[in-house]
């Protein structure tokens, strides 16, 4: 907006800091006035100045007035002013000021400048009596002006008001100061709107792009990005042949675009390469958990590689637990390996540890076992006091520290967040957290390079990281798509937890001014520490190379994104074209069910037809010349018919496409006499009145005319459900038959192929042929477990009509399994849900694949491979009996004992045998000799009688073996 309309820039009432009647300073001195009410922001001043700017005659003023120009920081000002308001016409009871940048027009392309000021109106002999406003701004071209639309009610400056004793606007005259505070911006970025903000421009690096809740991934990755010998070993990684499902492959994606991208990179193909669904992504989770999946991930696929090694050597560190005698020469120790170190912020007793050297500390300071709480070490020494602690013995090139902000709070019985104040170093030597054994002369200093900060509460918040790329860089914030330059102020100050302090006082929590108790914490801390050593940084923070980036990667990359480049062009282009699907009489021939064609079951693909992408100016005698010549005709042996969808919703031909007009194009075609649809479906008819019918001789059978005396049935398709028998000697019109109606035919049968036909399950008429099309479905099985002895996955064509029995004895024929001995679970988003019963499966497939009332059917079951029939696990009913064995009893015992607390039935083997189950499998059979304390406490044993034909089995086979 023009600043001579008005100001185009406003603080809300909300953000604005009230007017504050304060008469413990005058604005005469600008020193305590600024210090009174001008917060310390810890950034680095400029230029300080105060303008004061006279009023006489205030009520003769004009809408808008502007003050004299004054000089601060080198840029020019002037105080504007809107007397009655700046209410755009409109009545308005309120004064509004403004600091109005001067001269905009001076100032090169890009210009900014960031202020601190205050606005202060004031009795004009009295400066003690004043009210005033304060406010920070980053003035641009397109923000010239940043002030106060109601700065104060109007009618409370002509008289004494509140604590003032005197009025504002004393004899028609006030006084209005300005105190401008010019900032130094360090970073570019102070106050930014980042409108139209390029990083790649600003900073030479791009962000992440966050698919939900994914900022804590993208804060690791881009710290693993920065880490270069890191990335230079994922490059390492052979990628060569590996599918969209590999991590490497992935990672080494994010990390290219990371390096070569002038836009936000996304990292959708990374999740999905862990298996994740997009609910996932909507999912937070823990940075050192991620952090520890995906160097597992890496590792596995670095082993016999170049990259071999290189996360064991990037993070991988030791320390020694201990347990050392102080009376005697005895100590117990083992080493171990780290790959990050968790610290406390808190001791035992919940005193906060100030800086990361006092965690350190603790860390390795060990507990004294002494009193009741002795050691004992072993037979020569006995109970001993002694020292039990932890000790470094070497750190890692990149050190990862976790700081332990969130805790279990047992008096609250909840998780929460500690966000009390702990400082960490830029530098930091880490040589006396070593084990005296340690080379303590060699450099242990440390150099901080990110800090993962997280910004919420334990139920939710949002991660960004700082990093610094190399020793010599500045420090960049790498906040999910937007990267900036930060201060030092920035990376530690304002990470450290705590109180938050203005002017070196803390912020009470009650919202009562400066200073008291209980100051109000920051929700935003460093949660994880980043540190390279010094002597290592060199070759840890090498540059990348044109080298060290695989050039598959590359190539893969680049077809891709020509890929994605010529679909973008189609869909902007997709107005101008439109689908043509043909139709022939070999897809006619070759389709099983209603219509000509599949097209839209959702219950099965549709048919594969021929499809051309056709221009919508195209001429139609250009398409057909054109069609004729790639199905090898003369464009005079065929013609074209439109389909179109009849009120009985089939699809079938309705009308030739003339071919006297030359300028009849695709797009009318379509829109003047198909259906309304984006595609265009045609048949395609061949004309050939040479061609005469003959007997056709094939390895695959014989199509045969058959003899006039032929006895047939003849059926007509009118839609799915009603297949109507025709006369045979009524004429077409008499039977209402037109263009585009199909007609279906039947060798009468003798009742001797009736019944063979009937055996080989296969159907007796057309009716019941299309009875089934019309119910068919096709439902896709998969293995319950992964352990089963068959995990074969695959679909079936079955009848929403079969029963229980019938759908197993068709997954049985495939799975070479009994059917009986087959279970089923029905699904629900693609996971197992409930177990299909067969006693109670009394419906159809239609309803075992309707998982609930609500949902919509999961064409999807899961089958088990069962030990037993299915009808006696759901028939016979389980009886649990106790008892008491001892330990060295044999399972022949268990048998024995059980026999006398159980009822034979008459006629029984009156032997039991004894095995465990595992989801309807039997698992283990005993074979009597094992020994009770052998079967493990969690194990259910289960008995049963041995049927007579198992004894009889059994006979036959120890008969066999005493032979």
């Amino acid at each position: 907006m023009d600043p001579l309309e008005g100001p185009s820039n406003i603080i809300p009432d909300s953000l604005a800091s009230p007017p504050l009647e304060l008469e413990t300073v005058s604005v005469d001195d600008p020193e305590a006035f600024a210090a009174k009410h001008l917060s310390d922001l810890g950034i680095p001043v400029d230029d300080f100045k105060k303008h004061s700017w006279r009023i006489p005659n205030y009520r003769k003023l004009p809408k808008r007035v502007t003050s004299d120009t004054f000089t601060a920081g080198g840029h020019e000002w002037n105080i504007l002013l809107f007397p009655q308001g700046n209410s755009n016409g409109q009545a308005n009871d309120m004064v509004s000021i403004y600091l109005n940048y001067g001269d905009p027009k001076k100032q090169p392309e890009g210009w900014h400048v960031c202020a601190q000021f205050a606005l202060a109106i004031s009795n004009p002999h009295d400066g003690t009596c004043y009210i005033q406003s304060q406010a920070q701004h980053r003035f641009t071209n397109d923000e010239q002006d940043w002030g106060f639309t109601r700065f104060v009610e109007l009618r409370k400056l002509f008289s004494p008001a509140d604590s003032r004793v005197k009025p504002i606007i004393e004899n028609d005259e006030t006084i209005i100061t300005a105190y401008v505070r010019v900032l130094k911006d360090e970073t570019g970025v102070l106050w930014h709107n980042f409108v139209n903000y390029d990083s790649k421009k600003e900073t030479g690096y791009v962000g992440l792009k966050n698919q939900g809740a994914t900022c804590y991934m993208n804060s690791l990755l881009q710290s693993l990005f920065l880490t270069n010998y890191f990335r230079k070993a994922v490059y390492q990684i052979p990628t060569e042949h590996d599918g969209p499902d590999s991590v490497p492959l992935a990672l080494q994606r994010v990390f290219y675009q990371l390096q070569t991208s002038d836009q936000s990179v996304g990292t959708t193909e990374l999740t999905k390469s862990f298996g994740w669904k997009s609910l996932d992504a909507f999912l937070q989770h823990d940075v050192q958990e991620f952090s520890r999946v995906l160097q597992d991930k890496l590792e596995s696929k670095m082993k016999g590689t170049p990259a071999d090694g290189a996360i064991q050597y990037l993070f991988a560190g030791k320390y020694k637990t201990y347990l050392k005698c102080i009376n005697v020469d005895y100590e117990s120790s083992r080493e171990e390996t780290f790959l990050d170190v968790q610290l406390d912020i808190k001791d035992l007793q919940g005193r906060p540890f100030k800086t990361l050297q006092e965690s350190f500390e603790a860390y390795v300071t060990p507990e004294t076992m002494d009193g009741d709480n002795k050691y004992h070490a072993g037979d020569d020494h006995g109970l001993q006091d002694a020292r039990k602690g932890t000790i470094f013995m070497e750190f890692p090139p990149v050190l990862h520290l976790h700081l332990k902000r969130f805790e279990y709070d047992f008096q609250r019985d909840m998780q929460v967040k500690i966000n009390d104040r702990h400082e960490f170093p830029f530098e930091l030597d880490l040589a006396p957290y070593l084990d005296e054994s340690a080379d303590k002369t060699a450099n242990w200093n440390y150099r901080l390079h990110g800090v993962l900060v997280h910004s919420g509460d334990v139920h939710g918040g949002h991660y960004f990281v700082l990093i610094k790329p190399h020793p010599e860089s500045k420090w960049y914030k790498f906040d999910d798509d937007r990267v900036t330059p930060v201060t030092d102020r920035e990376v530690s100050e304002d990470n450290f937890g705590g109180e938050l302090i203005i002017n070196g006082a803390v912020v009470n929590g009650g919202g009562k001014g400066l200073g008291g108790k209980g100051g109000m914490k920051r929700f935003t801390n460093a949660y994880m520490l980043v540190y390279v050593r010094e002597s290592a940084a060199a070759d840890i923070l090498a540059p990348i190379t044109q080298a060290d980036t695989p050039t598959h990667l590359k190539s893969r990359l680049e077809r891709e994104q020509r890929e994605h480049d010529k679909k973008k062009r189609e869909k902007e282009e997709m107005h101008l074209y439109l689908t043509t699907k043909i139709i022939t009489d070999d897809t006619f021939r070759l389709h099983q069910g209603f219509d000509l064609a599949l097209f839209d079951d959702r219950t099965m693909p549709p048919s594969d037809l021929p499809t051309f992408r056709v221009a919508k100016q195209q001429p139609f005698l250009d398409f057909k010349s054109k069609l004729a010549q790639d199905l090898g005709y003369q464009p005079n042996q065929i013609r074209l018919w439109v389909l179109v969808n009849r009120q009985n919703k089939t699809v079938r031909p309705d009308t030739v496409v003339p071919e006297h007009d030359p300028t009849l194009t695709m797009e009318v075609v379509r829109d003047k006499m198909a259906s309304k649809a984006q595609d265009l479906k045609l048949y395609l008819e061949v004309l050939d009145p040479a061609h005469e019918a003959q007997p056709v001789e094939s390895k695959e059978g014989q199509l045969m005319i058959l003899s006039k005396n032929t006895p047939l049935k003849l059926y007509e398709e009118i839609k799915p459900g009603m297949i109507d028998p025709m006369k045979p000697k009524a004429t077409f019109l008499q039977s209402e038959i037109q263009d585009g109606d199909i007609i279906c035919f039947q060798i009468e049968l003798s009742d001797k192929e009736l019944v063979e036909l009937e055996k080989q399950r296969l159907y007796l008429d057309p009716v019941a042929f299309y009875d089934f099309f019309t119910n068919r479905v096709l439902v896709q099985f998969k293995p319950r477990y992964d352990d089963m002895a068959t995990t074969m996955e695959f679909d079936l064509l079955l009848s929403k009509k079969f029963t229980y029995d019938q759908m197993a004895s068709r997954v049985g024929e495939r799975l070479q399994h009994e059917p009986m001995k087959l279970r089923f679970t029905n699904s629900h988003q693609g996971n197992p849900k409930n177990v299909i019963r067969r006693a109670a499966a009394q419906g159809t497939v239609a309803d075992m694949i309707q998982s609930s009332y609500n949902n919509a059917p999961s064409n999807v079951l899961f089958y088990e491979l069962l030990d037993m029939s299915i009808v006696e696990i759901e028939t016979k009913r389980n009886g649990q009996h106790s008892f008491l064995m001892t330990k060295t009893s044999s399972m022949h015992d268990v048998a024995d004992k059980l026999s006398t607390l159980v009822t034979f039935s008459e006629n029984s083997t009156r032997k039991i045998k004894l095995f465990t189950i595992n989801d309807g499998r039997i698992q283990k059979q005993f074979a009597g000799g094992e020994i009770l304390r052998d079967v493990t406490d969690v194990e259910d044993i289960y008995a049963e009688e041995v049927h007579q034909d198992e004894q009889t089995h059994c006979d036959e086979k120890e008969a066999r073996l005493k032979a």
